[in-house]
């Protein structure tokens, strides 16, 4: 598998300057949108990647990957080169591609001298919120009979967890809020759920970057070199209840640079917590992924699990584990994810977490 500048690669060992990499993809129509001490981050070419980077191309070896589970799309600069669709409507073959990627080098070697320098840190803007308005809002959750009872009677939480992780409520949008802020550990805004298990509509405060931070990374990091990731806030703040303060949350389906970013910065262990979906709940149209494997239609996918195995690859220099209730066992009963669990059962399924080559030897997907 393709993939960051992490990943080790059996084949096309060509190395680059950053500014060789960065002009072949510029060259190519594809415009850089950031970039960490690894990887440029870019808007996939290949898929309707319009708002958040999900195209990760190494600063050193050219090789890319796509980090959205519906594309997956892997390859060398070279492949790039060839495969990336042109303007001038021009097929490139592998010498012509080799060619324009030297002659990027050529253009760029003085350039690439004078960014020597660069800081190691990505360097990420975030919005601020202010944090009187976070205390306000926890004021008013406590002051909201319904609010608490959600919380507490359908969610499973207990007083404690509401208080650490300081819960809020807002009655302008009827919205149960929780903090979210960056590593460092500054406000960034909330993430907004109903006051209704049935109602799956988020309403989260603008411009929350959910694609640059990992949620509750910066508590996570105290707690030594083991981290649990969930995809959900509510997921991670269960798992919490049960023991288990070193948990991140994504808050969705994608893995993005920035997230592998931290992971790898501040952990040497990771265990895999992520959803166990209904395949038949995720038949997509013109499905890439299924059309890939010579199939007309779609077969169905398990979104969560999707997401699980693009965060192993990506970590595969990592210790990576998988959560198990038991020998080939996910997750208990019906059990979509750490919500719909009990604390004992959660601790189980972390206690018999799986190294991840166990857990593709059960074929589970």
């Amino acid at each position: 598998m393709g993939g960051r500048g992490d990943f080790e690669w059996d084949r096309d060992r060509e190395t680059y300057t950053p500014n060789q990499v960065e002009a072949t993809l510029r060259a190519c129509g594809v415009e850089v949108e950031g970039e960490t001490h690894n990887d440029f981050l870019c808007l996939c070419p290949f898929h309707g990647n319009r708002f958040s980077p999900s195209f990760s191309v190494s600063r050193t070896n050219g090789k890319f990957i796509c980090f959205n589970h519906s594309c997956g799309m892997t390859g060398s600069l070279i492949d790039l080169v060839k495969k990336v669709p042109k303007r001038d409507g021009t097929f490139r073959n592998e010498f012509s591609a080799r060619r324009l990627i030297i002659k990027k080098g050529s253009e760029t070697e003085q350039a690439f001298t004078e960014q020597l320098e660069k800081l190691l840190e990505p360097v990420v803007e975030f919005p601020e919120f202010p944090q009187v308005t976070l205390d306000r809002m926890y004021e008013d959750f406590w002051q909201n009979p319904e609010a608490i009872r959600y919380m507490m009677e359908e969610r499973g939480f207990d007083e404690e967890t509401l208080e650490f992780f300081r819960i809020g409520y807002s009655a302008k949008k009827d919205i149960v809020a929780v903090p979210m802020h960056t590593v460092k550990g500054q406000p960034v805004g909330v993430i907004g759920r109903p006051a209704d298990k049935e109602n799956k509509f988020f309403k989260n405060s603008q411009g929350l970057p959910t694609s640059k931070t990992l949620w509750n990374m910066h508590r996570a990091r105290r707690h030594g070199e083991v981290v649990i990731v969930c995809e959900a806030s509510f997921d991670a703040m269960r798992v919490h209840q049960a023991g288990f303060p070193n948990v991140v949350a994504c808050l969705g389906g994608n893995f993005s640079p920035y997230h592998f970013e931290q992971l790898n910065r501040h952990f040497s262990r990771v265990i895999i917590m992520t959803d166990f979906d209904k395949k038949e709940k995720h038949i997509y149209k013109n499905c890439r992924k299924c059309k890939r494997k010579g199939l007309n239609l779609c077969i169905g996918h398990n979104p969560g699990r999707d997401l699980g195995a693009t965060i192993a690859a990506g970590l595969h220099r990592k210790d990576v584990l998988w959560a198990a209730y038991g020998d080939g066992v996910i997750y208990p009963g019906l059990a979509k994810d750490a919500g719909d669990m009990s604390d004992d059962e959660i601790r189980q399924c972390l206690k018999n977490a799986v190294p991840n080559f166990v857990y593709e030897g059960w074929g589970i997907y």
